[in-house]
């Protein structure tokens, strides 16, 4: 399973997607999951509202993927009440959304998850409590973006 991006994600970045860096897609996949996590809001979006764009963390992510997954994971064990002493639940919930042999590093099931966080970021990011309207230019973007998942984190 993939990476999926909302297409109205996309169309909402579309003024900054020229500034992000040699993945694009994935930038924008972060931006929005971010404040999924943060915030733990989680949607489910239909596919054909959606689409892939890769099934491994990319580029610069490639170094980054395990703490993305780690963040996942502990953000997903909090979620579901696990507590760290528990080691049969932990390991339980980690086999379920862990894959070792794919890509991602993450089972069909946390991908698609991960995904849920991702779609319910930018629901979070596209409402008037972060963001009036769709960013125009990164510089603008970039701060703000930062001060409200801080202050999420901070809250959660």
């Amino acid at each position: 399973m993939p990476f999926r991006l909302r297409s109205d994600a996309v169309e909402w970045f579309k003024d900054i997607k020229q500034g992000l860096g040699t993945a694009p897609m994935f930038d924008m996949y972060y931006f929005c999951l971010m404040p999924g996590l943060a915030t733990t809001t989680l949607l489910n979006v239909p596919d054909n509202e959606t689409s892939d764009f890769i099934d491994s963390f990319p580029g610069d992510y490639s170094a980054h993927g395990r703490l993305i997954t780690a963040l996942f994971l502990s953000r997903e064990l909090k979620r579901q009440g696990v507590e760290l002493n528990e080691r049969t639940a932990v390991n339980t919930c980690i086999r379920r959304l862990v894959d070792p042999n794919s890509p991602s590093r993450l089972s069909t099931e946390g991908l698609k998850t991960l995904n849920q966080y991702a779609h319910g970021g930018y629901e979070v990011l596209s409402s008037p409590d972060w963001f009036n309207e769709r960013p125009r230019t990164l510089q603008n973007f970039l701060p703000l973006w930062h001060r409200h998942l801080k202050k999420a984190v901070s809250q959660g």
